[in-house]
Parts: C-alpha cells; sequence; structure tokens
C-alpha cells in the first residue's frame, strides 16, 4: 500500500536509477554554493516517470537557507536530510550530490568502505526552475555508453552499468559545455521529475 513505504526505494529509483544505468563525475566541475532560489517547500507534481520520483499526495521536499534537504512522507515526522550544494555554467544550473550526501540521503549509517568509485565522485542532477515549477533532468547513461563505444578514454565503466566521465575540473566543465546530450532535455513530456514551489498557505 502507498501510505506504508519507505522513502529509500523511489529515492534510489530517482537517484540511481538501476535500469538505465547511473553517471556519476569524477569530481565537482566547479565550486559549490548553495542556491538560494531552492530554499522552500516543494510539492510534486503529477506526470513524472513513477520509477524516477513517485511522490503521493502530501509528501514534499524543505529546503532550509544552507540547502540542506528534508524529505517528509504524509503524515510522518521529516526523514533522510542531505545538502543539494551546486552551481551554475553557462547559464545552466546542476547540483552535485557527493557520496557522503547519497549515504545521508539514505540514511546508511555503516562506515563506508572502498569501492570502484574515485572518493571525490559526484552525482550531478541538472535543474531549472520557471514559475515556481522546479525540473531535475538526469544524466544519460546511454550517452556514457556511446561515447565509451566511440573510443572516448575520458569515460569508463567503473561497474554494471555505472559510468565515470573522469578529468579535472576545467575538463568536465567543457564536458558539461560542450555535450548537452549527457542529460535528458527539460520537457514536460519527458517526464523528469517536477515539482512546484508551495505557497504560504501550504506551510504550517
Amino acid at each position: 500500500m502507498r501510505g506504508r513505504r519507505s522513502f529509500r526505494p523511489w529515492l534510489l529509483a530517482l537517484l540511481l536509477p538501476v535500469v538505465s544505468g547511473c553517471v556519476m563525475f569524477e569530481r565537482p566541475p566547479a565550486e559549490l554554493a548553495c542556491d538560494p532560489a531552492l530554499v522552500g517547500r516543494w510539492l510534486p507534481l503529477p506526470g513524472a516517470d513513477t520509477e524516477k520520483m513517485p511522490l503521493g499526495a502530501g509528501d514534499y521536499a524543505e529546503i532550509d537557507a544552507q540547502c540542506q534537504v528534508s524529505l517528509v512522507e504524509h503524515g510522518k515526522p521529516p526523514r533522510s536530510k542531505f545538502r543539494a550544494l551546486g552551481f551554475e555554467l553557462d547559464g545552466q544550473r546542476y547540483l552535485a550530490l557527493s557520496q557522503d550526501d547519497m549515504r545521508d540521503l539514505f540514511e546508511d549509517t555503516k562506515p563506508a568502505t572502498p569501492g570502484k568509485l574515485p572518493a571525490t565522485s559526484v552525482l550531478l542532477l541538472k535543474y531549472r526552475i520557471a514559475d515556481d515549477v522546479l525540473e531535475v533532468a538526469l544524466p544519460k547513461a546511454s550517452r556514457a555508453l556511446e561515447s565509451i563505444q566511440q573510443g572516448d578514454r575520458s569515460v569508463r565503466e567503473a561497474d554494471t552499468m555505472v559510468y565515470v566521465v573522469e578529468g579535472d575540473a576545467e575538463a568536465l566543465r567543457r564536458r558539461l559545455a560542450t555535450d548537452p546530450g549527457l542529460f535528458d532535455p527539460f520537457d514536460p513530456a519527458s517526464r523528469n521529475p517536477r515539482l512546484r514551489r508551495a505557497g504560504t498557505e501550504a506551510t504550517p
């Protein structure tokens, strides 16, 4: 039943979509900061792919002035806090989630163990805010795989369907600027995760 589900399954689907793969970047491409435009309460809009963000009525994300995110399921206390820091490049906005952020997100209290990803690696999420609607575009594993097949040595498969785009910060910025196909397009028809900023009347 929907009302009893945990946040973890849909968060995993949102941030690490195992069906299509996952694309990580070796390091943040730029200095990270808190975007004040993200501060507030965000309510899910219908139409998103349910494997990416099956939020229901009454669920929301709360982002404070330090970009600390609390995810709240209807009728339950806030859970899963993490920091949503990011950067802007050529007019495009990105969030960069570190592995620590992701452990906080999944409420994983076990000590970190050595993995196949660089310790500095981040998951990038592209986003835009228009008319108080926040839309998040995920990186496309199919594009990373295509790059590997074309002989691009800056992209490798770190694990099954987990890809790493390698390089220093300048090289990664250049990649973002010249390879727009690396992310899903901003388009309601794409069924990207979309959220609406709540008005003051919706905030207790």
